[in-house]
């Protein structure tokens, strides 16, 4: 009901509003329909009278022919002037002007042909006095009766626009004192519903706040029968159930969070678990053993004061970048022995997608380090045990081979030639193997000599010209003028890139390209072998650095290469600092590039 009143009100005050504006408009539309468009016709009359002076000046100025043109324009513009005028006729006392406009003209015209009569004689002093005593006295009186015709105009419209006035104020009174009755009433029909409203609304929010802070036993004690009782009943059946819920939950909670307690205190390896403030929230038994700290003393502190390790401490500080780790395992000291650990970071994200926490797994992969030195010592072993052995077969072949003990048939010498091909791959292998195993082990020694990288890769290309050309391949070579020099082995940079070349050759087809790059990048160098080979499937990307890992593709895999190249170079670039990375893409070649660190850049 009170909102039935409150419409009939606006619909009421609506109608008479708008019947006052149709009045006010109607009164707007008379000047703009009936007295503009008059007043404007007289101007432009007036306005073309002033364009027939003009004309006559031209030719009083002995410009005749432009005078008669300018002249017949204004005659034919004032004509259709003076008709629209005669059209939009509102003045009762304007006809008669009208037609005194249209008689004085006509005589304008015969004047102003006598006068032009001169000027074609050329009689300008007789037609200068004739325009003087006879046209000028035509071009005034028909100005002055345009210009009178015009303020008989204006006058209507002033009387128009105080009529306009009249109504215009009447509407705003009108207006108001509606407006005015419509608050009053509005006013008075509110404030009967909202006490029936207002009073029971603040009962249930106050209840609403109380259940907010935790109070699930409140109720709600309005009886009435409207809206707000049948809310208040309905909101009383919520709280009980909210009530029944909780008490659910809690238990669920609780029993969940002892099953998560017991999972990780079960695992063997190290976690600790952080908040988005970096405070420890949860660290299992492996990880205090491990870290030496107690978990009652270390829950709700800052890891930068439980921990004292810089490289778990930047591990949290970043955890989405775990290349801040040289290495992919740390060792500690655990127990009077070493132990391997490989991190594994969890980032926690909340469903806006900001940072409520970290999860740090230190995974004990130290079984699989010592097998995997074990290989390494193996390998080492039995790499050196090869070597007396495969010389003497060298030896023994290349002595036959030279028909030192007799002379030779075809087949024995194909055999012998197998053989010695043989030997080599052999002796390529356990070079390699050897090379791996000291560089695994530490025990090449890092030279700091001062290298002239530009000389370091142009030694390396000469003796390789030779297979590219054999095999149709074009080299491109692309170095920086400003390349600075480095400190470390120049033989051992030159077995990287010459390796790197040696892969990019044997991918690429005939006619295909090889281009080697080398400019600054900051304080450091960056290397790259670009070729546009077969590529390499994305499933091998991550696993090209890996030892005795070949990338099957082609039937002109080299034979007798078992995988060790692209893990000795990595040995050999991580060992100065660097870092090496393949791009690729199967069908449009690969890249091999290489950096080394601006700590191993020095500039002379």
């Amino acid at each position: 009901m009170g909102y039935v009143v409150l419409v009939i009100i606006n619909i009421s005050v609506t109608i008479w509003t708008i019947y006052n504006f149709e009045r006010l408009t109607s009164a707007i539309n008379t000047i703009l329909a009936e007295n503009y468009p008059n007043v404007m016709a007289v101007e432009n009359m007036a306005r073309s009278i002033g364009n027939h002076d003009d004309a006559v000046g031209l030719a009083l100025n002995r410009d005749a022919d432009s005078g008669r043109v300018k002249f017949a324009d204004a005659k034919t513009e004032f004509f259709q002037w003076y008709e629209e005028a005669n059209k939009s006729l509102v003045v009762p006392d304007a006809k008669p002007i009208l037609e005194n406009i249209r008689s004085t003209y006509a005589g304008y015209l015969i004047v102003t042909d006598s006068l032009f009569a001169l000027v074609s004689e050329r009689r300008y002093a007789e037609a200068r006095a004739f325009y003087n005593y006879t046209v000028i006295p035509f071009t005034q009186r028909l100005t002055e009766n345009c210009f009178w015709l015009i303020e008989e105009n204006q006058k209507e419209m002033q009387t128009v626009a105080g009529k306009t006035r009249t109504i215009s104020d009447e509407a705003i009174i009108a207006v108001l004192f509606a407006s005015l009755l419509a608050i009053g009433l509005s006013v008075i029909t509110m404030v009967q519903f909202t006490q029936r409203i207002i009073k029971p609304a603040e009962l249930l929010t106050e209840t609403v706040n109380q259940i907010g802070r935790g109070r699930l036993d409140l109720k709600t004690d309005i009886k009435t029968n409207d809206e707000v009782g049948e809310l208040s009943r309905e909101f009383n059946k919520m709280t009980e159930r909210l009530r029944q819920y909780e008490e659910l939950n809690i238990e669920k909670i609780l029993s969940e969070e002892k099953k998560s307690e017991t999972i990780v205190e079960s695992i063997s390896d190290a976690i600790i678990v952080c908040d988005s403030e970096s405070n420890i929230q949860v660290i299992n038994r492996s990880a205090e053993q491990l870290l030496g700290i107690v978990e009652h003393n270390a829950v709700g502190k800052s890891v930068n004061a439980c921990l004292t390790d810089d490289r778990l401490l930047n591990i949290f500080r970043n955890p989405a970048d775990l290349e801040l780790i040289n290495e992919p395992y740390l060792q500690f000291q655990y127990q009077n022995r070493s132990v391997y650990l490989r991190p594994r970071v969890s980032v926690i994200f909340s469903l806006h997608g900001e940072r409520n926490g970290v999860v740090l797994v230190l995974q004990d992969v130290t079984q699989y380090k010592e097998l995997d030195k074990m290989k390494s010592d193996f390998m080492a072993a039995v790499s050196h045990e090869f070597r007396t052995p495969l010389t003497s077969i060298n030896m023994g072949v290349d002595l036959l081979r030279q028909q030192l003990l007799g002379p030779l048939t075809k087949a024995q010498e194909d055999l012998l030639n197998s053989a010695k091909q043989d030997c080599e791959r052999l002796t390529k292998l356990v070079r390699e193997l050897l090379q791996l195993s000291k560089l695994e082990s530490g025990k090449i020694e890092m030279r700091e000599d001062i290298v002239d990288f530009r000389k370091v890769i142009e030694t390396t290309l000469q003796p390789l010209q030779l297979p590219f050309q054999e095999k149709g391949v074009v080299l491109n070579l692309s170095l920086n003028s400003q390349l600075p020099p480095l400190v470390g082995d120049e033989q051992q940079f030159s077995w990287v890139i010459s390796n790197l070349l040696n892969n990019a050759l044997k991918y690429t087809d005939e006619g295909g390209t090889v281009e080697i790059r080398a400019v600054p990048d900051g304080e450091s160098i960056l290397l790259q072998v670009k070729d546009t080979g077969k590529g390499i499937p994305s499933e091998y990307l991550g696993k090209v650095f890996d030892k005795f890992v070949q990338v099957k593709q082609s039937l002109n895999s080299t034979p007798g290469s078992v995988g060790l190249g692209l893990a000795i170079a990595k040995e050999i670039v991580e060992m100065y600092g660097g870092k090496i990375w393949v791009e690729s893409e199967v069908g449009n070649g690969t890249t091999f590039s290489f950096k080394l660190p601006a700590a191993q850049v020095h500039q002379v």
